[in-house]
């Protein structure tokens, strides 16, 4: 009764709801959100994949690393979300999952993988290990074609001049890089061509590579970098070098990646021209150090600062570093606009036969459509 009259049909509706909405709410919410209750049946066909927004795909998984993780949706393509936004997931084939236990140790586990929430348990016929998500490092499939592993990008540049002058300007910049849960496998390539009024004036390229293995989630070893170079202006008709070293991830997410690493190899090179009495090649141990950034500055945007140095003899240089400084705009599909600035610098370059002494820095400014597999 209100005020001395019954309570009409008005009245009884907006009690329920009300005692709906209190029940709902002990319950967590589910009775607002119908999917968090939904989980996929067994399937030999897809993998599925939940975000905390609640959205489910079906698909392919590809690889999780440096806490980003790809799936392949056959309705969205291949898409790329950040590790923490994934709330389940479960896979229909075995995985190759790395750990980082408790004092740093490693550890790799392999079976079919289902997480959920911050627990992760793979299972391998009748065994089963469970973990807890802060523990996991990478993911990549078990039985995965090789060709997965790898991915790369190729940024090309060119400029051509008629009439009065005629000239000839081409620049290519080129990464493949192969990854698994525990290796690492990258190479680069720069080259330059020039040519004005039928002689040229630039004709160089560097390409470098190393192989990684990590030892914690962060810490690794380089365990082979080499590089070759080449760059007659400079008086550099061929320079050989291979090394080791160490490295540690300062920052390692979806976002962002930033690298610093150490190490000491030999360089061996060999000069386009020498003054008398002059050696024609010189070989010197080195210390290198570096470091690397990768970083998303915006949905369409990334920033690559690379740069390595490295201490040697006097006959070969002295002091060397190679700079790149790239910015990468996406444009359509996999293609980008490259904005790219890159820095050499000798401290004591080699004098050629008449005398003459290359200048110590070459810079480069190189715009170029850049491609991404």
């Amino acid at each position: 009764m209100r005020n001395g009259r019954p309570i009409g049909g008005k009245g009884i509706g907006l009690a329920v709801v009300a005692i709906a909405l209190l029940c709902a709410a002990a319950r967590g919410g589910a009775a607002d959100d119908p999917w968090a209750a939904f989980y996929p049946p067994p399937d030999q066909t897809f993998d599925w994949l939940q975000l905390t927004s609640g959205e489910w795909l079906k698909g392919d998984f590809k690889v999780m690393y440096d806490q980003s993780l790809e799936f392949d949706s056959d309705e969205l393509g291949l898409q790329e979300f950040d590790f923490e936004d994934v709330r389940r997931m479960r896979t229909r084939n075995a995985q190759t999952v790395l750990l980082e236990r408790g004092h740093r140790e490693m550890e790799v586990v392999r079976g079919l993988l289902e997480i959920d929430g911050q627990t992760i348990v793979l299972r391998d016929g009748d065994e089963m290990v469970e973990v807890n998500r802060r523990e996991l490092v990478s993911i990549a499939p078990r039985a995965s074609h090789e060709r997965d592993r790898w991915s790369g990008s190729v940024s090309v540049g060119a400029t051509l001049r008629g009439g009065n002058v005629e000239t000839v300007d081409a620049n290519v910049i080129a990464n493949l890089k192969r990854r698994s849960v525990e290796t690492r496998f990258n190479m680069d390539y720069l080259s330059n061509y020039g040519r004005s009024q039928g002689e040229e004036t630039a004709n160089n390229y560097r390409l470098s590579g190393y192989f990684d293995r990590f030892l914690t989630s962060r810490f690794y070893w380089k365990v082979v970098s080499a590089e070759y170079f080449r760059d007659p202006f400079s008086n550099i008709a061929g320079q050989y070098s291979v090394g080791s070293g160490v490295g540690h991830d300062l920052v390692r997410g979806p976002k962002a990646e930033w690298t610093v690493g150490a190490g000491g190899g030999y360089q061996q090179q060999r000069f386009d021209s020498v003054q008398a009495g002059e050696d024609e090649q010189s070989g010197s141990p080195f210390i290198s150090a570096g470091t690397k950034l990768d970083v998303e500055v915006s949905k369409r945007t990334d920033y690559l600062f690379d740069y390595s140095c490295r201490f040697l003899n006097d006959d070969n240089g002295r002091y060397t570093h190679h700079l790149v400084s790239t910015l990468s705009i996406d444009l359509v599909d996999d293609f980008d606009l490259d904005l790219s600035f890159v820095w050499d610098r000798t401290e004591r370059p080699q004098a050629a036969s008449d005398g003459s002494v290359p200048e110590q820095d070459d810079f480069q400014i190189i715009v170029g459509l850049g491609y991404e597999f």
